[in-house]
């Protein structure tokens, strides 16, 4: 028999049934599939108890009973004289104990269900003694709630390092669809970690810091395939798949149900404790979401930070740039090579050219600046690029980018530069206002400096770029070079 039958014939609640389970009155039987097997012979002995329990016998007699360290007819005996004595006002427990004392009969061959409509045709009332039987329900579906929410950050967080550290994505940057996607993974995540957390631990961190665990029947662990049904079922039932609107209305129903104290879907193999409601606790949450806030945002620090650093050769300097072009979503679609040369990509003869990325480069005539690299026993000493133009009629662009990256990929390589310096953020802010002005700076033990001369040009401040004067004699003149001291 499963849960629910035994539960609709036995007249008992699960809460019931669980607990006499772990007070070790019951020892049902494990299907192959970890189910509990309840027999005919688990049915009677409930009966037996529930007969008892109503008639305010203790769960010590019961058990002695039970184990047959002791004999009914003594029990009710005992039973009888402590009724009487303390003048306890419950006469259907004392006709029915009277009645069976008369008809003398025995635990092994007890015929409860007899007796228990004796009772039944007495009184309608409930029976106290069940109710006490059971295992504490654990409402406080707001402290489950937020327990959830800290984990699911937790997950998503997991998520987002790993796009950060190893696909070398720009969390900062994805919206729209992506942002979908990372909250899919996100549930994806939690559907796998979660239960295996619940096998190991019995908890997870958000349920830990607010004093919460899971346990099974007996108070053990959950198997992993019981805390992954736990885990999907929740996720089913509980938060509506994270379909919106649909899981608002599953939020709202789970949370009625848990008030009223039934036992939800995902927790029937399952049993909720509340350790504490300690005021800490709340303070402790509080400072693990900060934490985890703290981490991310350490994250974007780290994976903005150019790959190789220290003294860096040409080739991890090409590296430095070509990832940091990729991160920060900026370049005209060309690479660097091993030996500092513009590589453009490669396209398929086969492609469509209907769908193909296309990379407009607004350089006047389209080629990228060519970067001239000192070196010194191999490591990178210094790289500088120009431009010149005299009466031409091309557009001029601000080679901003270039700079930008050549910086990050090489001055914020240097030793002793942290995520967190602000002596670059400095420079940059001022190429990307002014790109057509002169600096000169020393960061890092790098000097850096910018040479820009114009005539006949109109800076176009919206595109970035120098538009040529029609009728107008033009000259441009641009020359950037970082070295080391």
């Amino acid at each position: 028999m499963t849960i629910k039958e035994i539960e609709s014939l036995s007249g008992m609640t699960r809460a019931n049934i669980r607990f006499y389970e772990s007070e070790g009155l019951l020892l049902p039987a494990r299907s192959p599939n970890g189910y509990r097997d309840y027999s005919e012979n688990d049915l009677e002995i409930l009966k037996r108890i529930k007969l008892l329990r109503t008639l305010h016998i203790s769960l010590e007699e019961i058990k002695l009973l039970q184990n047959g360290d002791r004999e009914l007819m003594d029990a009710l005996d005992q039973h009888l004289a402590e009724l009487e004595s303390k003048q306890i006002s419950l006469e259907q427990s004392k006709e029915i104990c009277e009645e069976m004392r008369s008809d003398g009969v025995q635990y092994q061959t007890l015929d409860a269900q007899h007796y228990l409509d004796a009772i039944e045709n007495m009184t309608d009332k409930p029976v106290p003694e069940l109710e006490a039987d059971t295992v504490p329900k654990v409402r406080s579906p707001w402290r489950r709630f937020f327990a959830r929410q800290l984990d699911l950050f937790i997950y998503s967080l997991l998520w987002m390092i790993f796009l950060s550290m190893a696909m070398n994505t720009n969390i900062a940057n994805r919206n729209g669809g992506k942002d979908i996607l990372d909250t899919f993974i996100g549930l994806l995540l939690m559907l796998f970690i979660e239960p295996a957390m619940l096998r190991f631990f019995g908890t997870t961190v958000g349920k830990w810091i607010l004093g919460l665990r899971i346990t099974d029947g007996e108070g053990r662990h959950l198997s992993y395939s019981k805390a992954f049904s736990r885990t999907w079922t929740m996720f089913l039932r509980g938060m509506g798949l994270n379909i919106p609107i649909y899981n608002l209305v599953r939020f709202w129903r789970s949370y009625r149900a848990c008030e009223e104290g039934e036992t939800l879907d995902w927790e029937e193999e399952s049993i909720l404790i509340l350790r504490d409601k300690k005021g800490w606790r709340i303070g402790a949450y509080v400072g693990a979401y900060v934490a985890a806030f703290a981490v991310l945002i350490l994250t974007l620090f780290i994976a903005a930070m150019p790959k190789h650093r220290g003294e860096i050769s040409v080739s991890e300097f090409c590296d430095n740039y070509n990832r940091l072009s990729e991160y920060m979503d900026v370049g005209s679609g060309s690479s660097l090579n091993e030996s500092g040369e513009w590589v453009k990509p490669e396209y398929d003869e086969y492609d469509d050219p209907n769908t193909a990325t296309v990379y407009i480069d607004i350089g006047g005539n389209g080629d990228e600046p060519n970067f001239l690299f000192t070196e010194d026993n191999g490591a990178m000493t210094g790289m500088d690029f120009s431009k010149e133009l005299h009466d031409s009629d091309e557009f001029v662009p601000s080679y901003q980018n270039e700079m930008i990256l050549a910086i990050l990929s090489f001055a914020r390589a240097q030793k002793g530069c942290s995520p967190f310096s602000k002596d670059i953020d400095h420079i940059i802010k001022q190429i990307a206002e002014s790109p057509f002005e002169d600096f000169q700076y020393s960061v890092q033990g790098v000097s850096i400096t910018c040479e820009v001369e114009y005539s006949g040009y109109t800076n176009i401040e919206s595109m970035s770029t120098l538009w040529p004067e029609e009728g107008v004699e033009s000259d441009y003149s641009f020359h950037f070079m970082m070295a080391k001291k």
